[in-house]
């Protein structure tokens, strides 16, 4: 049963750095990607941001979600519009 151990740590060890490896060198599939988040979760590691990254993070996001140069050039859709595409 050791061997057994000992062979599934190695399987592991070898999976985590050939995903690591890929993703490393840009070379990463979504496969690779959803195999690494599996792991993450599977060995229960996460990541936090401080507070100073969390509120970085809300700034940028903020930047990002301004439509407010928009304003003026939505076109409301006509009534009759909107029931002739429904």
């Amino acid at each position: 049963m050791a061997e057994l151990n000992e062979e599934l740590q190695q399987l592991h060890a070898s999976v985590v750095r050939a995903v690591r490896d890929r993703i490393e060198n840009g070379e990463q599939s979504n496969d690779d990607i959803r195999t690494a988040l599996q792991l993450l979760k599977q060995n229960q590691i996460t990541a936090t941001l401080d507070k100073d990254q969390a509120q970085e993070l809300k700034a940028k996001m903020a930047r990002k979600l301004d439509f407010s140069a928009l304003a003026n050039k939505v076109v409301p859709i006509r009534e009759t519009e909107q029931k002739h595409h429904a």
